[in-house]
């Protein structure tokens, strides 16, 4: 097969994904991000995974990876669940793996499919907004720094990232224990919220609320510091 047939049969299977990936969204996607932005919703999704029993931590785990792959899913919510159906131990052990996963799968989908698979999700210009990833001698530093920031989209940024010459272990390690404080911080509050315990809630949203509203303003020095235009 030449190369011609080759990016042929890639641009098919990568529009093949984009329509499947479009149905998917209006049938299971919307519905089950309204459901997660509400605690009625939430509750009916922990008894639907409590009805598969002791297959439950796998279902909750697909679901996270799920979450991952899909970026137009809500993480926190997801993470929220985890702490209310597993609590705060099982419940971060089973939502590291399903963000394990989905990160491994999202670099496997980007290494075969490249730019236009990642364009349905992320555009060119918020791309561009990332050029410190061409930072080849810094890159794992980088990348790490960026998924521990509060406020950059996680999601987005783990179809950017497999673009680059990242090894995938380095990445989904990384990428991953970066994101673990944001959630634990998730898994417990989840936790909490069955246990009654308001007042862990609130200290770890107002910890949350804090982080965030500096990562914004770290996330801004450190993009436009490092963009070619806003240095000259």
């Amino acid at each position: 097969m030449n190369e011609k047939k080759k990016l042929l049969m890639k641009a098919a299977i990568v529009a093949a994904l984009c329509i499947a990936a479009v149905i998917l969204t209006i049938i299971y996607i919307v519905p089950l991000s309204q459901a997660l932005m509400s605690e009625a919703g939430r509750q009916s999704l922990c008894e639907k995974v409590q009805s598969y029993g002791v297959f439950a931590p796998l279902v909750f785990i697909l679901i996270m990876a799920a979450q991952i792959v899909v970026a137009f899913i809500p993480g926190g919510p997801v993470e929220l669940v985890g702490g209310m159906l597993f609590g705060a131990i099982l419940g971060t052990i089973y939502t590291v793996i399903g963000v394990l996963l989905g990160t491994f799968l999202v670099y496997l989908l980007v290494r075969c499919f490249g730019r236009p698979l990642v364009h349905f999700f992320v555009s060119e210009e918020k791309m561009e907004r990332f050029v410190i990833l061409r930072d080849e001698k810094r890159l794992e530093f980088w990348v790490f720094i960026l998924f521990l920031i509060p406020g950059i989209p996680k999601d987005l940024l783990t179809y950017i990232v497999p673009l680059t010459k990242m090894n995938w272990l380095h990445f989904v390690l990384l990428a991953t224990l970066a994101r673990l404080p944001s959630l634990v911080g998730s898994v417990v509050i989840g936790d909490s919220l069955t246990d009654g315990r308001y007042w862990l809630c609130i200290t770890i949203c107002a910890i949350a609320a804090a982080a965030v509203f500096a990562g914004y303003q770290l996330r801004d020095r450190i993009l436009e510091r490092n963009h070619p235009e806003r240095k000259e």
